[in-house]
């Protein structure tokens, strides 16, 4: 007498649709991360637009924000002209020698001119101005 199985042997069936899903959520996790990663200390500021190369180690450098109305921010921490040099001189090391000016298009050239040797009085060497890519 032979005894038959109840179950069946079915072949396994590998479902595509939801494996996309899984790979798009991974994906989307994995770039919202990467944006989060990146360390700018500025303020939102209306950029100057130009071309120019890509900052290499932005994560090391002190962000100078001049606004509209020629307020000048370190780090995002709002400053007066005659306190840059003493600010920034607590901030900078040999590694962290590198200065981001982030200018408004409508802030005074004088009060950029005054930040950046303000800055380099206390021993910035290295200036870069972030701008807005055509």
């Amino acid at each position: 007498m032979k005894i038959k199985r109840s179950r069946t042997n079915k072949k396994a069936k590998i479902e595509i649709i939801p494996m996309i899903d899984v790979m798009f959520f991974l994906l989307a996790t994995f770039v919202m991360a990467s944006l989060a990663m990146q360390k700018i200390n500025g303020m939102a500021v209306n950029l100057n637009k130009g071309t120019a190369e890509n900052i290499e180690n932005i994560k090391d450098s002190i962000t100078i924000t001049i606004t509209h109305d020629n307020q000048i921010f370190i780090n995002n921490n709002n400053v007066l002209l005659t306190e840059i040099s003493s600010f920034v001189e607590k901030l900078i090391n040999d590694k962290n020698n590198n200065i981001l000016i982030a200018s408004d298009t409508d802030s005074k050239q004088g009060v950029v001119m005054q930040t950046m040797l303000e800055a380099k009085k206390a021993g910035a060497k290295k200036f870069s101005f972030v701008i807005k890519n055509q």
